[in-house]
């Protein structure tokens, strides 16, 4: 004999859970396929489960909205502290920046440019002309010192040594 088909069984807890405001899904609509775009497969977020919250007094939630509110105005304080000290940071750095700018200004016309050869309208000089030259006869020594005791022996011992071994 056949087998009669089974329809498969419905959870009933899945249906519970749900509250009774809330409409049933809808199944999803997948998306026609364009060229070799990916399809994007839709993602269930799962609902929370709900929870047994007490309720609670007038006096109870006074006193929650109140506590609060004094953290609200807790965090706008140091919202109002933090943009101060953001707006001070601003005033500082740019104070700095103007200080940099400043002092390469200096440094750049601290240094001194090199100068180019061809740039030069003066020519050189040359090097024949000793620098010694240039002192006044009156100042220059003309005759060296006599030379002492040790100076004279310091002198026959070199001219004995470097003597021997420089070819005349």
């Amino acid at each position: 004999m056949a087998r009669a088909a089974k329809a498969p069984p419905i959870k009933k807890a899945t249906i519970s859970a749900r509250s009774p405001s809330r409409p049933a899904a809808a199944p999803a609509k997948v998306p026609a396929k364009r060229g070799k775009t990916p399809a994007i497969k839709p993602t269930r977020i799962a609902a929370p489960a709900p929870s047994a919250t007490p309720k609670l007094s007038k006096d109870e939630l006074r006193a929650r909205v109140e506590a609060l509110e004094h953290a609200n105005a807790t965090l706008r304080a140091k919202n109002r502290d933090a943009n101060r000290a953001a707006k001070a940071s601003a005033a500082r750095i740019a104070e700095l920046e103007d200080q940099v700018a400043q002092l390469e200004k200096r440094l750049a016309s601290a240094q001194p440019k090199p100068k180019s050869p061809a740039s030069s309208r003066r020519p050189r000089r040359s090097r024949e002309i000793d620098p010694g030259d240039a002192v006044p006869e009156g100042v220059a020594v003309q005759d060296p010192a006599p030379l002492d005791e040790e100076a004279e022996a310091a002198l026959e011992n070199l001219t004995e040594h470097l003597g021997a071994n420089q070819p005349e």
